[in-house]
């Protein structure tokens, strides 16, 4: 097993063991929402001070106190109760911090679905790294799998220090390029032209499924895009994806089971 399987292998172990871990902290509530929290607190109490937030006018932020607006509560009777301030905020705060009670919350019940969003999409970009760091390997031991087409300037001929200089930059080049292909491409060209006709088959539509979901979840507003419908019937384009624990374990055994038959087969090639 390579230095790198191994640290991918932590690294997904850190990554499980963290979500789930987080996941079962959250305490709970008794109250079905935010509202119904609010309700139970029952009125304003005579000289209760109350802060209301609105957007101002002029995009700078104020504090009015009583007597600088128009804003009362009321009592049963139609007596006045409370202390009302009034915080103006610019419009792109408000909207900021109006999440900020919300998000507490429900998070009192569960994570929310961005950590296991973050949590795919963390784990696809370290399969990356592994599979880019492997083929980089491949080619520093079998450059002639470079193959011919690609062309080398006299300025970078010049510019290069040695030979063995040239020759990793042009790898680089490659596996830039490559890795910016879909993965359906990366793992073809790993079977067709860089010696790994050993892999199986096995997760290569898991593996193209996880590419589109992660490319969704940067890209799309984590909406289901044309290319994530072609592959999934139950999904329909512009739907918002809701991920959870399960996905990203999935996500995770896909990753690492994948990343070891690369694994195996490259350092068979080494003996």
């Amino acid at each position: 097993m390579t230095e790198d399987l191994r640290d991918l292998l932590q690294q997904y172990g850190f990554l499980s063991v963290t979500l789930a871990q987080l996941r079962r902290e959250r305490p709970g509530t008794p109250y079905n929402s935010l509202d119904e929290y609010y309700e139970s607190l029952g009125g304003v109490l005579p000289d209760e001070p109350v802060l209301m937030v609105r957007i101002s006018k002029d995009g700078k932020a104020h504090f009015l106190e009583e007597g600088e607006h128009p804003f009362a509560f009321e009592d049963g009777t139609g007596a006045k109760v409370g202390a009302v301030t009034v915080w103006e905020l610019p419009e792109d705060e408000f909207w900021f911090f109006r999440a900020f009670r919300p998000a507490l919350f429900d998070l009192e019940k569960q994570l929310p679905a961005f950590a296991y969003e973050m949590g795919l999409i963390h784990a696809y970009a370290i399969f990356e790294g592994y599979l880019a760091e492997i083929l980089r390997a491949q080619l520093r031991k079998y450059p002639r799998q470079l193959g011919g087409q690609r062309k080398v300037t006299y300025e970078q001929v010049f510019q290069a220090l040695s030979r063995d200089t040239l020759i990793e930059e042009m790898i680089d080049r490659e596996i830039r390029d490559l890795m910016y292909q879909s993965v359906q491409v990366v793992l073809d060209r790993m079977r067709d032209e860089l010696g790994f006709r050993r892999l199986t088959k096995e997760y290569d539509d898991r593996l193209n499924y996880l590419s589109l979901l992660r490319n969704c979840l940067l890209h799309n507003r984590s909406r289901v895009d044309v290319k994530l419908a072609g592959c999934r019937p139950t999904l329909r384009e512009g739907d918002r994806l809701y991920l959870d624990m399960s996905d990203v374990d999935e996500a995770v055994h896909v990753l690492r089971k994948f990343s070891s038959q690369v694994d195996q087969a490259f350092e068979e090639k080494r003996e």
